[in-house]
């Protein structure tokens, strides 16, 4: 509706595929207006064509394949606005994400409820309209004190409509809102009032709530234990979880799982806003409706999907300077249903992962003469584990590398090409390599550790990762001007930054000193390259060993240096020590 102005108020639905591709011509996106029609998403061509007034769209293609590249485009719009208003944030999905405001609140903190800046916004509990909800409510959080949760809320309420008209103002685009003291509440209450609202959940009102959301559109209830749930406790209702004591949950469940349970019921979430900018995993996946059980029409899809996750990982390592470190293969079969597996990722170029992804295949699937021995429903690869890339020169491109040669040695066998048997060579090339390769400069703490004389007189850049979701000044200019009623000291003081030395890790989310924040990456680099050499080594045994040999029986510890005697080590430690 941005892109063709004149669909704008229509009901229009956007079709995955035309009538001439496989996989039949279900909905994938559906406007508010179609909505109201009873349209929903994944609703076939020939359905929606029995009502004249839906406008249909179909996608680009590209791959033989939906070409969804402009709904990221338009979520990253969104993300970057949220991720500027944020203390913290995380995005959950692509058109989805948790901010914690809680610092941005706390500046308020003195400054007068005006009704106002409260419109299009409701009181989850309360009743009648829109303005006699915020009528009710403005007269009971005057009688507040500055420092109860109905106050602070009201203050999150009129924060979150300033971010709302901005991204309606800067990108066209609504949104829906919910405000509450955790996600699972404030997750519930966005979904209340749609399209272009907003809803606030007191504590007091989570169980009026309840007592209208079906307990599975609970976040982790839509699932097996959902299922699980219904059958068992024979429940409809988010409110009937209130009436199961926490022993009976736990003697059910476990004492995880029933302790969980039993605080949702009551809504209370421990589970704290991560700072996640970007999504954890890049994925490409075909759908097969009518199944496919051929290998080379696999092999035809393996090609187009490694094709179209090369572009997508190269996007991530230019722009959001992050590299993967993990393959991951799924696939929804009619027999064997979904079924996963994994490997390190040590290049993103289309011969590796083609290699990569049948070797997964390979491990899952047995064939015979080119036919599968089950049919496949659903195909998708992804890269995942992802890890700052790294500066020119360092310890992890030093290591990197010499995984790539290692990789090109013992690369799984793809269809057609023979295996490999020997590997003494490459051994002794990589042996060569590593010690060449220890002579080169390490950065952060790596070179602490070789230098063994105190700490390094290398300074490390003070910077934090670039979507760090900090207030910028173009921000504070836009909520200056939608806050006209307050006077400018106030605005002001509401928005007055605070002093902080730490930066919080992309990687583990843990606070960290701005100054040793490379340190600390630099550490997580060596962890996850620790693993992928051992995995890698693992892997060669398993490609290079005869399929009839008898393997020795289990002797202890004097058994597994057996093992282990003919295969070099190559532990992290290994760099450090002197030559």
């Amino acid at each position: 509706q941005r892109a063709r102005p004149e669909l704008q108020g229509q009901p229009v639905v956007v079709l995955q595929y035309s009538d001439t591709l496989d996989g039949g011509s279900s909905a994938i996106a559906v406007s508010y207006e179609a909505r109201k029609l009873g349209v929903k998403r994944g609703m076939h061509r020939k359905e929606l064509e029995s009502n004249p007034a839906i406008v249909l769209v179909v996608m680009p293609h590209n791959r033989k394949k939906a070409d969804l590249s402009i709904f990221r485009s338009a979520s990253s719009e969104v993300m970057a606005i949220l991720s500027q208003h944020a203390t913290i944030f995380e995005r959950a999905s692509i058109d989805e994400a948790y901010i914690d405001i809680t610092a941005n609140v706390k500046r308020m903190v003195g400054l007068p409820i005006n009704k106002n800046k409260l419109h299009k916004t409701y009181i989850a509990g309360y009743e009648g309209s829109q303005e006699e909800q915020i009528n009710k409510w403005s007269d009971h959080v005057t009688c507040s004190t500055h420092h109860c949760y109905d106050y602070r809320l009201t203050l999150a309420a009129v924060y979150v409509n300033m971010i709302r008209a901005q991204i309606l103002e800067k990108t066209k685009f609504t949104c829906s809102g919910g405000i509450g003291t955790n996600k699972i509440v404030a997750k519930l209450a966005a979904g209340t009032h749609k399209p272009d609202c907003q809803t606030l959940i007191p504590p007091d009102n989570i169980f009026a709530l309840y007592q209208t959301i079906n307990f599975t559109k609970i976040r982790n209830f839509g699932g097996k234990l959902g299922k699980t749930m219904q059958e068992e406790l024979e429940i409809e209702w988010a409110s009937e979880l209130v009436k199961f004591s926490l022993a009976d949950l736990i003697s059910r469940y476990g004492d995880k799982t029933g302790s969980w349970i039993y605080n949702i019921a009551r809504g209370i979430d421990t589970d704290p806003v991560k700072s996640r900018a970007l999504v954890k995993q890049t994925a490409c996946a075909k759908n097969f409706p009518q199944g496919i059980s051929l290998l080379s029409e696999l092999e035809q899809w393996v090609s187009d999907l490694t094709d179209e996750l090369e572009e997508r990982l190269a996007f991530e390592l230019t722009d959001n300077k992050r590299l993967a470190t993990q393959f991951t293969m799924h696939m929804r079969l009619k027999d064997a249903g979904s079924v996963s597996t994994q490997m390190p990722l040590v290049k993103s170029d289309v011969e590796h992962l083609a290699s990569c992804a049948m070797s997964c295949i390979n491990k899952k699937l047995k064939n015979r003469e080119g036919v599968f021995e089950d049919v496949i429903y659903m195909f998708s690869i992804c890269g995942g584990k992802f890890v700052p890339a790294p500066d020119k020169d360092n310890i992890f491109t030093m290591l990197r590398n010499m995984e790539i040669k290692k990789s090109d040695e013992c690369k799984p066998a793809v269809q057609g090409l023979k295996k490999e048997a020997g590997t003494s060579d490459s051994n002794k090339a990589v042996k060569s390599e590593q010690n060449d390769e220890k002579t080169e400069k390490l950065s952060g703490f790596f070179e602490k550790l070789r230098t063994e004389a105190g700490p390094s007189t290398a300074q490390t850049p003070e910077k934090s990762p670039k979507n760090s979701p900090v207030p910028t000044s173009a921000n504070k200019e836009n909520i200056q001007d939608s806050w006209n009623s307050l006077s400018e000291a106030d605005v002001k003081i509401m928005l007055e930054p605070s002093d902080s030395t730490k930066s919080r890790c992309p990687v583990c989310s843990k606070p960290v000193l701005t100054t040793k924040l490379q340190e600390h990456l630099d550490f997580h680099t060596a962890l996850n390259l620790q693993r992928q050499i051992e995995s890698e080594l693992k892997l060669q045994e398993q490609t290079t060993a005869s399929p009839k040999r008898k393997l020795p029986p289990k002797r202890g510890r004097a058994s597994k240096q057996q093992k282990l005697s003919g295969v070099q080590s190559r532990d992290i430690t290994s760099f450090f020590k002197k030559t």
